[in-house]
């Protein structure tokens, strides 16, 4: 059959003796039937507007008002984000599944059945972008160079030419914010919420181990709150010097609050990361230390949970993730420890193939 042919048409309609702002009708006119002829329900809920010419007069039958709040918009799933990526020109069909596992792995996003959550981390990155990069993270910039990448695939265009047009303007702006303040602030608490010190204002603030709430006046004043606004206790000095810096850089152990409890450490953290341990709760693994063949892996626990190391601290300071299996790894020889539930075992080393046996070729 024939194609239709359809007009899309904007009406705008003023009011010329009320204080009302304009009206504007989107809709089309059939200029053809067509084959909609014979299937008018194909044009769906698309609005016919009438034949009209312009500064035609109209008469008002009626107006009301209605009240809405501004709703947010959806969150976006993957499949949505990719679309939105398509709709600004921005990454390649063969780098949309990168995109999506990078803004997981590095904690921007967490994704909540189907849908992309953003993180504080993610806020405050975004915020630190948008402030301080803003022409490096445009849609225009990132299109545009997504279509010089194609051409230097297709032999149009000189890579060198290209890394240096962007490296040398890029390392000039990188290294003008060298000196600018670590940005961590996630904005103002509830009022309600003061700084136990000093009872000043307080604001929502990203750390490693999650959002806190900070007093404004910090570093001045250490004041500050869990999340849900309960008080944190503040360091308690125990009249002790660190045993790696106190002689060279007067460094004191103080008893502070963990993302694991309460713990003994330096005053100078994170300069010195000298962890006091509870010598009453070592817990042996009957597995002897490799490195200096006196001490024994014990489990101890750190500013960042639990860890084993040489008992033979600090003369020794061998140490490891997971507990040690007592076996030794058949390539390197160093202690095999405890892996995941995909990987039962592995090799401590790092660099040895055995760190990661699935990814051995031939290995299943």
């Amino acid at each position: 059959m024939t194609d239709a042919k359809v007009m899309r048409t904007n009406i705008k309609t003023n009011i010329e003796s009320k204080n009302i702002p304009d009206f504007v009708t989107r809709g089309s006119r059939v200029i053809f039937d067509g084959w909609l002829k014979a299937d008018p329900a194909a044009r769906g809920e698309d609005v016919e507007v009438p034949k009209i010419k312009e500064n035609d007069p109209l008469t008002l039958v009626d107006i009301n008002n209605e009240g809405k709040e501004t709703q947010p918009p959806n969150r976006h799933t993957e499949a949505g984000l990719i679309k939105e990526l398509e709709k600004r020109g921005i990454g390649r069909p063969s780098t949309y599944a990168s995109i999506m596992r990078t803004i997981q792995e590095r904690g921007y996003v967490e994704k909540e059945g189907r849908t992309l959550i953003p993180t504080d981390t993610g806020d405050v990155v975004s915020s630190f972008l948008e402030e301080h990069f803003t022409d490096y993270i445009s849609d225009d910039f990132t299109a545009e160079m997504e279509n010089e990448l194609d051409e230097i695939a297709e032999g149009k265009r000189e890579y060198e030419k290209t890394l240096r047009d962007f490296y040398t303007p890029f390392t000039k702006a990188v290294g003008a914010k060298e000196d600018i303040p670590k940005l961590t602030s996630l904005g103002d608490v509830p009022k309600e919420f003061l700084c136990p010190i000093c009872k000043g204002e307080m604001e929502f603030k990203l750390s490693k181990n999650g959002r806190f709430m900070s007093c404004k006046k910090f570093p001045e004043c250490h004041g500050a709150r869990k999340a849900d606004g309960t008080e944190i206790e503040p360091p308690k000095e125990l009249g002790e010097k660190c045993p790696d810096c106190g002689e060279k850089e007067n460094g004191q152990l103080i008893e502070r609050e963990g993302k694991y409890g309460r713990f003994v450490g330096c005053s100078r953290y994170p300069k010195c990361k000298y962890i006091k341990q509870d010598e009453n709760n070592l817990n042996s693994t009957g597995v002897k230390c490799e490195e200096c063949g006196k001490g024994e892996m014990v489990e101890k626990r750190g500013r960042f949970g639990p860890f084993f190391a040489c008992s033979n601290y600090p003369d020794c300071k061998h140490a490891m993730k997971t507990r040690p299996t007592g076996k030794k790894c058949k390539m390197c020889g160093k202690l095999m420890m405890q892996g995941t539930k995909t990987i039962p075992e592995r090799c401590e080393e790092k660099n040895c193939p055995m760190h990661r046996p699935d990814k051995i070729e031939g290995r299943t």
